[in-house]
C-alpha cells in the first residue's frame, strides 16, 4: 500500500487506525511524495485516553476525512481536527438491484433488522403487550456483541419473533419488504453511526420508518422518517402505534423516504460523490 501510495496522487482507504499508523510511520520515514491520503466511513468507538494522542497523530496525516454524518462536531474536539478535514457523502443502497426486483406489500408485522448497536432491550419493552406482530431479523448472539447489540439476559415478548438469517441478502430485503412498518430503535451514542445501511434499504423499499436520533440519523434526515429519541420506550411505542393505525402518514413518510433514497443510487453514485470530494 505504501508504495502505490508514493507514486500516486490519492490514496483513498477505509479508516483503520493500524493502516494510518503505518502510513504514517513509512510517510515519516521515507516521504509521501504528492499523496494526498483520504478515508472513508470514519469508525473508532470510544478510545481510552492513553490512546488518543496517537491516533491524533495518524489522523493529523490524512487530508481529508469522508464520512456518512454531517454532525462532526464531537470528533472535531476528540481528534483535534478542523471541520474543514471533514466531507459528508451521503450512503448508497445496499442491494439495489434485489431491491429493484422486489414488490413491496404490507403485511401485518413489523420488521426490525441488523445486528449494529440494535437497541433490544427498548424494543421489547415498546411492542412488549401491542397487539402487533414483530419480525427481528438479526445474528447469533457471539455476532451481535461485537457489534454493540445483545438480547442477553432480555425476555423476548410473545408478539416477536427472532429469525437468525441477517447475513442472507435476499432474504433479509424480501422479509423488509413485506412489512408493514420497519423500526430500528439504536444504542444511544455520539460517536458511532448505526443503522444508515438498513434505513436506505428501508425508504428505497418505500417503507414508513422509525428509527433512534442516533449520528447519520438526526443530522441527516428531516422528514423522510419517524425519529424517536434513543432508549426512550414510551416515545418509540407511541410513535409504532400511532404510525401503525394511519395508513395515510405511514404513505406520506414511505414517499418521501423513497424519494430521498431514490437519489443515492447505488455503487456507482458513491464512487462519485468520494471522486468529487478527494482534497485538491
Amino acid at each position: 500500500m505504501y508504495w502505490s501510495a508514493r507514486n500516486s496522487d490519492h490514496l483513498v482507504i477505509d479508516f483503520d487506525v493500524r493502516d494510518l499508523a503505518i502510513l504514517r510511520i513509512l510517510f515519516t520515514l521515507f516521504g509521501r511524495g504528492e499523496c494526498r491520503i483520504t478515508t472513508l466511513d470514519l469508525f473508532i468507538g470510544n478510545p481510552e485516553r492513553r490512546d488518543l494522542g496517537f491516533i491524533r497523530w495518524c489522523v493529523r496525516g490524512v487530508d481529508r476525512l469522508l464520512v456518512y454524518f454531517r454532525d462532526t462536531e464531537a470528533f472535531e474536539r476528540l481528534l483535534d481536527a478542523p471541520a474543514s478535514k471533514f466531507r459528508y457523502v451521503p450512503f448508497k443502497i445496499n442491494g439495489i438491484e434485489l431491491i429493484r426486483s422486489m414488490l413491496p406489500a404490507e403485511g401485518g408485522y413489523i420488521f426490525c433488522g441488523g445486528r449494529s448497536r440494535r437497541d433490544f432491550r427498548t424494543l421489547f419493552e415498546a411492542v412488549r403487550d401491542l397487539p402487533y406482530p414483530v419480525k427481528v431479523v438479526t445474528s447469533e448472539e457471539a455476532s451481535m456483541q461485537p457489534h454493540g447489540s445483545t438480547m442477553q439476559g432480555l425476555t423476548v415478548p410473545a408478539n416477536v419473533e427472532i429469525i437468525l438469517r441477517d447475513s442472507e441478502q435476499s432474504f433479509f430485503l424480501e422479509c423488509m419488504s413485506q412489512s408493514t412498518l420497519v423500526v430500528l430503535p439504536l444504542v444511544k451514542d455520539t460517536l458511532t453511526q448505526a443503522g444508515i445501511g438498513v434505513y436506505i434499504q428501508a425508504m428505497a423499499l418505500e417503507k414508513c420508518v422509525i428509527i433512534s436520533k442516533g449520528l447519520g440519523v438526526r443530522d441527516v434526515l428531516t422528514d423522510q422518517a419517524e425519529m424517536v429519541e434513543a432508549g426512550n420506550v414510551e416515545a418509540l411505542r407511541s410513535a409504532i402505534t400511532a404510525l401503525w393505525n394511519d395508513s395515510a402518514l405511514r404513505r406520506a413518510f414511505a414517499k418521501r423516504g423513497y424519494e430521498y433514497a431514490r437519489g443515492l443510487g447505488g455503487e456507482d453514485e458513491l464512487y462519485g460523490h468520494i471522486l468529487a470530494n478527494l482534497p485538491n
